[in-house]
């Protein structure tokens, strides 16, 4: 019996994290994820879709996965799949993205026309349910812990099983209990390599040290400003600063205040709802420049867009702040390349806002490690669980995948593949 040839086909991040698009042929196509890379100066995008798709599968919001779907509904009338989160989610970061463009003089990829469609061929797929969404294919969501509504995708075609991780987190955060790994037999696996060289910092002892810095900070009379990401990591910075109890007004400003109104909407997929809804009560949320002004009157935590402090309201509290050595910029999340955030790490320098000059800072700074993605022993654990025949790397830089695959075969004896971006890898 000659068993049918499978293909896979990567059309971003492939060898680099951001714009994952992967094209999964099982005789009919399926697209999974169509997402966008933001670097400090353009956008890059992944290569176009240019053959018939049946169906296109979404495994979260965030922009790198989910920012260029609308732009695919402009020629394409197939069905999409993801979770009723995802797609509330997404259509926050779609809308901002074309004003955003708008604001910078920009062409938008996609008009607010095509985020219509978008959703009129949008399906809900719950956790848990397969769906039939192909000839001879179904569709099953596991939670992935990563963010609200994040999912592990499996997709069987007769008797074979494939698992794409998307971005996934194995062990527990503040807000969420870590991926189900239970998903049933798995043939093949596509795996996120992100943190595929190394080990993440001890969650507890990470938020311990996080809140004593903030609590310092505010005691010797500065303001603690935190930078975050919209989705997940507004949230949870939010619900941890309430879980320490520090004596000090916390504010909540930019785009994760809308955000958090998702999450609010979906306590069965929060670890603990009701003390989050309590921390999110406690915050005092900046409608306005008034707000602002306020916040800023006595020493207190503002937790603000954005994480990389490129752009948002952060840039404002920054400028106030850059020069006071009582206070303190608390980076929460990873710093890419050429952004403000990095820039301050690396050097100990920002851009000023108007101007763009770039000056040594005389506030205090560090970046702490939330990250929402596992760390190889992790990810490790998670293959073996899952045991497949083979193992597809994506999602992180190849320095990573090139550790992260020697490590594979270490444990497990299995040749794991990296997707090449334009190049098609056949399975059977």
């Amino acid at each position: 019996m000659v068993e049918t040839s499978f293909s896979l086909t990567g059309h971003g991040a492939c060898g680099e994290v951001g714009r994952s698009a992967f094209v999964l042929d099982f005789g009919e196509k399926f697209l999974l994820d169509y997402g966008i890379k933001l670097n400090i100066d353009d956008i890059e995008y992944p290569l176009e879709i240019k053959e018939h798709v049946k169906a296109a599968i979404i495994s979260h919001a965030h922009l790198d996965h989910s920012g260029l779907l609308p732009y695919f509904y402009k020629n394409s009338d197939c069905l999409s799949f993801m979770t009723q989160s995802t797609l509330e989610l997404a259509d926050i970061l779609w809308k901002d993205s074309i004003k955003i463009a708008e604001f910078e003089g920009l062409a938008p990829k996609y008009s607010k026309q095509e985020i219509e469609r978008t959703h009129r061929y949008n399906f809900i797929a719950p956790y848990n349910k397969q769906l039939s969404i192909g000839h001879n294919t179904s569709l099953e969501f596991f939670d992935a812990g990563h963010i609200l509504g994040s999912a592990l995708v499996k997709l069987t075609h007769g008797d074979k099983n494939f698992l794409y991780t998307g971005d996934f987190k194995v062990s527990e955060t503040q807000l969420h209990l870590g991926a189900n790994l239970d998903v049933g037999k798995i043939d093949y696996v596509m795996i996120e390599s992100t943190y595929g060289d190394r080990e993440q910092a001890d969650r507890k002892l990470e938020e311990k040290a996080f809140c004593e810095s903030v609590q310092s900070t505010v005691e010797r009379g500065g303001w603690a400003i935190v930078p975050v990401l919209a989705i997940g990591r507004s949230q949870e910075i939010i619900d941890i600063l309430s879980k320490y109890n520090l004596d000090a007004p916390i504010y909540l400003d930019g785009m994760g205040k809308k955000v958090s109104e998702v999450y609010l909407n979906h306590p069965d997929l929060i670890k603990d709802s009701k003390g989050f809804r309590k921390a999110l009560n406690e915050a005092n949320w900046i409608e306005g420049k008034q707000d602002r002004a306020k916040a800023m009157k006595q020493p207190g935590i503002i937790v603000t867009t954005s994480g990389m402090m490129k752009g948002g309201p952060v840039i404002n509290y920054v400028a106030k702040i850059v020069n006071d050595p009582m206070s303190k910029i608390h980076l929460t999340s990873f710093q890419a390349e050429g952004t403000p955030g990095r820039m301050l790490i690396q050097e100990g320098k920002l851009p000023k806002e108007k101007t763009g000059e770039i000056v040594k800072v005389g506030c205090r700074y560090e970046k702490f490690d939330f990250s929402a993605h596992p760390s190889q022993s992790e990810m490790i654990h998670a293959l073996k669980k899952w045991s497949p025949k083979e193992i597809f790397l994506v999602h992180g830089d190849k320095e990573a995948m090139s550790i992260f695959s020697n490590k594979i075969y270490e444990e497990l004896g299995i040749r794991a593949s990296a997707l090449q971006t334009g190049k098609k890898i056949e399975f059977s």
